[in-house]
């Protein structure tokens, strides 16, 4: 019953973030996972920039 997989049973499929983590780390992950595409964005337009120049 007490099996290591067990941790992270009920949190959503594809998550990293630990089962029960309904503090403020959690709403720290949504932040990130909001803000990531966007710095994403913009890291491959410097590069792009870089590169022509």
């Amino acid at each position: 019953m007490n099996d290591p997989g067990s941790a992270m049973g009920d949190s959503p499929p594809g998550s990293l973030q630990p089962s029960g983590d309904d503090s403020a780390g959690s709403s720290w992950w949504d932040v990130v996972w909001f803000l990531l595409p966007f710095l994403v964005f913009v890291v491959l337009l410097a590069v792009m920039a870089f590169l022509a120049s």
